[in-house]
Formats: structure tokens, sequence, C-alpha cells
């Protein structure tokens, strides 16, 4: 398997021909490399499929039982506040009641450029109901919300405050992860994923594969589709492009 494409072709054993890509949830220009390539084929699709429904009504992400202030003693706690704000320019004030996956998440885009007002998941949702595509998502709001709330915030707070002590680290982690979505080399994309959610990979890696790709499977054959997942569920034993395969799905990437 060609491990240097973002883009993939699906047929499936009967049906119409339609398309799997793998985006980013971050609003550097950087990743909208592909874009002008993508929107002809969104406009040939009858549905676009991304990875949640975006137009699901906001879900309660905050939540008084998250709070970072209160975890960390207030010598702890000012002392990560006084780093990451050095490091990355990061208040954890305005993010303390949020669950820590999604402090981390905000950190990260301070790493990369803040060149768009939505991400590049959200930017060509947009573009799909824009041009009268049908728009679904393989998983509901309800449904990440959900997972989310169920990962235990102690070892995330404890990643934090590795953070604020190494902050070259999620630097590395994070431009490391550009490089190879730039370079479509989807493989390096899903090691990094995995090496990224550590005790978190069976849950929200491994398992949401499994998710998707049964919805995948029940979709209409009928209809043409695009299906836009994070990068790093492409590839890997579990990813979409193997689990599609083993299901007689003809899975081609479309290179240059």
């Amino acid at each position: 398997m060609s491990q240097s494409s973002l883009l993939w072709s699906l047929q499936p054993p009967s049906g119409e021909h339609s398309w799997l890509f793998g985006t980013m949830h971050i609003r550097d220009q950087r990743a909208y490399h592909l874009c002008d390539r993508l929107y002809p084929l969104i406009r040939e699709a009858d549905i676009y499929a991304g990875e949640m429904d975006l137009a699901s009504k906001h879900a309660p992400f905050e939540t008084p039982a998250y709070d970072m202030e209160q975890y960390f003693s207030p010598k702890v706690y000012g002392k990560i506040k006084k780093q990451l704000m050095k490091s990355f320019d990061f208040n954890p004030d305005a993010f303390s009641h949020l669950h820590p996956l999604m402090l981390m998440s905000a950190i990260m885009q301070k790493v990369l450029q803040q060149d768009h007002a939505i991400s590049l998941d959200e930017h060509l949702w947009q573009y799909a109901r824009e041009n009268d595509c049908t728009t679904i998502g393989l998983e509901s709001l309800e449904e990440q919300v959900s997972l989310l709330h169920s990962l235990d915030p102690a070892p995330l707070y404890a990643e934090i405050r590795q953070i604020g002590r190494r902050p070259w680290h999620i630097r590395q982690h994070t431009r490391k992860t550009l490089v190879s979505y730039m370079q479509q080399e989807i493989h390096a994309l899903y090691r990094l994923t995995k090496s990224s959610m550590q005790h978190l990979r069976k849950r929200v890696i491994y398992q949401r594969n499994a998710v998707m790709t049964n919805r995948i499977l029940q979709m209409d054959t009928g209809h043409k589709y695009f299906i836009a997942v994070g990068a790093g569920h492409l590839s890997g034993p579990t990813g979409l492009i193997s689990s599609l395969r083993k299901h007689q799905w003809r899975v081609k990437p479309v290179v240059d």
C-alpha cells in the first residue's frame, strides 16, 4: 500500500465510486494545500460524510467536573501557568474548566499558524453545504462528547504539566505532524497520532476506526460520497483503508 496520499478512491463491491480524504483539525494555511483539488470532488458527490456531524447543536464540553486550578496546588498551577505563558503565550485560566484533552489541543494550536477562522475539516464541511451537498457525520457530536467525558483527566493533567516543563517536545511533535501531512505520509501520521494518544489509543483511535468503518459499510452505495476523517484514522492495521479492503472494497491512493 502506498503511504503517500491523503486522497483515496473507494469502490464498494457494487455501487457508486466514492472518495476518502484525510483531513486535519487545524487552521494553518499549510494544511489547506489540497483544497483546489478537493472542491470538484465534493461538488461531484451526493453526500459529504465528515468525521462528526458539525451541524449538531453545541454539546456541553464545559463542566464544573474539570478544574485544572483546583487539581494542582496553587504553587504548582502558578508555575505551570507561567511556563505555558512563556512558551506558548497560552493562559490556561480561560480553559481551566474544560477537559484537559481540549487544553492540550489548544496548546498544540498555539504552535501552528492561525491563518483561517475555522479548521480545515470545518472549511470542507461548509464548502459541501454551500454547494448543496447533503452532509452527515460518521459519528455524532453526542458520541464524541460522551467519549471525551469518559476519559480520566488525571493522566492528562500530568501530561500538561510535562508540556510546561518540556515545551520543545510538543513543538517538535506538532511540527513533525504538519510536515508529514504536507508530504501526505499517512502511515507516519498514524504513528504520530498513536504516539500522542499513548494509553488512550485503543479508545480514541482503534475503537473509533471500527465505528467509522461500520458506518461507511452501512451507507447506501447507490450514492457518491466524499468522506473526510482525521488523517490519523486512514493507515494502520485498524485504519479505514485496511478495514474497508477486508470487506472487499477497492481502495486506491490518488497520487499526482
